[in-house]
């Protein structure tokens, strides 16, 4: 064996990071994992609220925050997801 020889890769024309952007879809499935999250932890915070507080100006103060900080989190993982892309 000569010591220029390199040995060729397996399937150079098709490779499937050629064709794919495994990254990108990580990425994807990461913030859509943290989305559905936050969807049904702060769905089940809002129903715990609704169901046993009475009503009130406290209770619709937590609920308001509840969707503001909700509003927040999918403002910042869509900010997250166009800046990485």
């Amino acid at each position: 064996m000569s010591a220029n020889s390199n040995p060729a890769p397996a399937s150079s024309l098709g490779a499937i990071e050629d064709w794919i952007n495994i990254d990108v879809i990580q990425k994807l499935a990461h913030h859509t994992s943290a989305v559905i999250a936050a969807l049904v932890l702060f769905w089940f915070v809002g129903f715990m609220v609704r169901k046993l507080m009475h009503d009130g100006i406290f209770k619709h103060a937590v609920l308001l925050v509840d969707e503001f900080v909700l509003l927040c989190l999918f403002v910042y993982f869509a900010y997250e997801l166009f800046v990485y892309l």
